[in-house]
């Protein structure tokens, strides 16, 4: 059963400096491409 999914990301979730942001989106990015492969639908 697919499910809409929303994500919100700021703040403390990315970390204080370019790189720790920059491995948290890519960290995210690839757990959304698993919820998409699974046929959900993310916001």
């Amino acid at each position: 059963m697919s499910e809409k999914i929303v994500i919100a990301l700021g703040g403390n979730a990315l970390g204080n400096d370019p790189e720790s942001q920059k491995e948290a989106v890519r960290q995210t990015a690839v757990s959304i491409v698993d919820l998409v492969e699974k046929g959900n639908q993310v916001v």
